[in-house]
């Protein structure tokens, strides 16, 4: 029995690694793939899981995946994501994050219910692609794309948004926030992991 059955889980993987010059998703992190890291994560916490991005590569038993329905973008994702789902929610989390926190995942989603966005907000900004997201936000989501303008959240004044700050947040946050962009943010955590 997994702890939201209201929720999905989506791991966006649609991304084109051209900081890093290789595929990030498939770099081991303490023996372990990035998206392993973060899939196993959502895994434990969804019913259902799914894969926004055209990798069929990453699929795993009952993780399905779903190319873009407009490829290009991590809006693209978080749509395709959405609108695949079937619960009234999901959660993302990039592929490229190597600590993606439990705890933090259910701190957010406590938010869930009276909102269609619940976003960190921390001193070095938002974090969108660790956040939840609800039905409600198809629509507006659908239009920046079609506008062809892809930054995320110039759709949440349109929307119920949750800012959750960073000293409502859980011990830990900080690490797990991090993601994977360069060869040096891969030697920085490989660093500390070790």
């Amino acid at each position: 029995m997994t702890e939201f059955e209201d929720v999905t889980g989506v791991l966006l993987a649609g991304g084109q690694s051209q900081r890093m010059g290789r595929d990030k998703a498939t770099l081991p992190v303490g023996g372990v793939p990035l998206y392993r890291r973060a899939l196993t994560v959502l895994r434990g916490l969804f019913a259902q899981v799914l894969i926004a991005g055209d990798r069929p590569d990453l699929a795993d038993e009952g993780v399905t995946c779903h190319r873009d329905i407009y490829p290009g973008s991590s809006l693209g994702g978080l749509y395709t994501g959405l609108l695949r789902a079937t619960t009234p929610h999901i959660f993302v989390a990039a592929c490229d994050m190597p600590s993606p926190d439990p705890a933090l995942i259910r701190t957010l989603l406590s938010w869930r219910r009276d909102f269609d966005v619940v976003v960190p907000r921390t001193p070095a900004g938002l974090e969108p692609l660790f956040a939840c997201y609800g039905k409600g936000c198809l629509a507006p989501m659908e239009e920046l794309l079609r506008q062809g303008r892809y930054r995320i959240y110039d759709f949440y004044d349109q929307v119920r948004v949750r800012y959750v700050e960073a000293d409502e947040l859980p011990p830990g946050w900080q690490q797990a926030l991090r993601n994977v962009n360069t060869p040096a943010d891969m030697a920085t955590i490989k660093e500390e992991l070790s």
